[in-house]
């Protein structure tokens, strides 16, 4: 048996670092395994990275600052920064989460130095190769060692595309950790006090490049917002890529003056709203799983979904850019008697313990 493990963990956007906190933390306490963490600064701004690692008491990782680019700029960026960190660690396995360039720049620098890879969130599948997300959880998956599978359905997707059972682990879903302890934390937020809303609000999240870079598709989204603005409160904490776009559009002014838009937030306010919301307006795979897990109606401005439980259930609807399908949508479900329906839903994404089966599945292989 090895004295100790040694795992690097490559992320580089808010998301995958809210989800990996736990697996992070746990490691932590784990006199076992000797850990390098990598975040590639794919989200480089302080408000959606630094603010979230001091909020979640991690350790400071190795921040690689590639930031923003097109697709290839991201990732090639990132393979060469990547490559260098691995090269001095000599991790024996690396472990990836997501779907984002970041997660294929890890996975492909490690495969490519012979360094097993394991990836989190594996087996997901939209059948939109349109996404760069699609393509991205789909090669990382090919060139993967350990495929940590978040539900029964990503199972089916890899063993369609001949994925061997020895390489896939049902560990559940590690978001559901996440929320869930985050969740605790959440509760003591003031943020409903700071911005002086009650629980009777909308709260709005765009960020993909579909709804953001195309200037007919969020406007349309946005009129739809001011459309339900009418009758209940909107909150639009706005990331930088659409406050970049509504801008460059020279629309910023129009919309900022009838819909509340708010700074990023750090994670544990974020929540809050979150839990609090009448429902959600979200292009955002996360969100729409941690939308479920706490009980909030979801509609998500896009035309496909990874996490098809949150349809199956009905917790979620996807309508695309469509303005009258969003205004006919966000009131129907931000009614009480949605709500109610909502409380009745089983989450289907596991027990909060994801964590841990997948430390123990590292360690299995590995001593």
């Amino acid at each position: 048996m090895k004295d100790k493990i040694k795992v690097s963990i490559i992320i580089g956007t808010r998301p995958n670092l809210i989800k990996i906190s736990p697996l992070l933390r746990k490691i932590k306490e784990d006199q076992s395994i000797e850990l390098q963490f990598i975040n590639t600064g794919q989200h480089y701004d302080y408000e959606l990275d630094g603010i979230f690692i001091k909020e979640l008491n991690l350790l400071e990782p190795v921040f690689l600052n590639i930031g923003s680019g097109t697709q290839g700029e991201q990732t090639g960026n990132g393979l060469i920064k990547i490559e260098k960190e691995l090269i001095k660690f000599k991790p024996d396995i690396s472990v990836v989460i997501g779907d984002t360039n970041s997660t294929l720049a890890g996975a492909l620098a490690s495969a490519k130095l012979n360094i097993p890879v394991a990836h989190i969130e594996a087996g997901l599948r939209s059948f939109d190769r349109k996404m760069p997300e699609e393509i991205n959880r789909t090669v990382v998956d090919h060139i993967s060692d350990m495929l940590f599978v978040p539900t029964e359905n990503a199972i089916k997707n890899l063993k369609n595309e001949g994925i061997l059972d020895e390489k896939i682990f049902f560990v559940q879903d590690i978001s559901v950790d996440a929320c869930l302890q985050n969740y605790e934390i959440a509760k003591k937020s003031e943020i409903l006090k700071k911005l002086n809303v009650n629980n009777d609000f909308i709260l709005v999240t765009l960020h993909r490049q579909e709804n953001v870079d195309i200037k007919e598709n969020l406007c349309n989204i946005l009129d739809a917002i001011i459309e339900i603005s009418k009758s209940r409160e909107v909150i639009f904490p706005i990331h930088p890529r659409t406050l970049k776009n509504l801008k460059l559009f020279d629309i910023f002014e129009n919309y900022s003056k009838k819909i509340k838009i708010i700074k990023p937030l750090g994670c544990f306010d974020f929540l809050k709203l979150l839990g609090c919301a009448s429902c959600v307006v979200t292009d955002s795979g996360g969100i729409q799983k941690e939308a479920l897990i706490l009980k909030t109606p979801c509609v998500t401005t896009r035309t496909t979904t990874e996490w098809i439980e949150t349809i199956n259930l009905n917790a979620n609807v996807l309508v695309g850019s469509d303005k009258e399908k969003i205004v006919e949508e966000v009131p129907k479900r931000s009614s009480k008697e949605f709500h109610k329906f909502m409380k009745k839903i089983k989450n289907p994404y596991g027990d909060g313990k994801a964590s841990e089966r997948i430390i123990k599945y590292i360690k299995n292989v590995w001593n």
